[in-house]
């Protein structure tokens, strides 16, 4: 019985400490995504009207 609660305390430990990685997982072979943050908005030129 001594080894189920050694095997499943092992197996539990495991199981929490995942791959170690932090941050979102990707496949190997991809490249990671990139964030790039937007600039200021641009403020839209004011309508000038033709005087006829």
């Amino acid at each position: 019985m001594k080894h189920y609660k050694l095997l499943l305390l092992l197996l539990l430990n495991m199981v929490l400490t995942g791959c170690g990685q932090p941050g979102p997982l990707y496949l190997p072979g991809q490249a990671a995504p990139v964030y790039v943050e937007p600039g200021p908005a641009q403020k839209p030129e004011p309508k000038t009207e033709k005087a006829q």
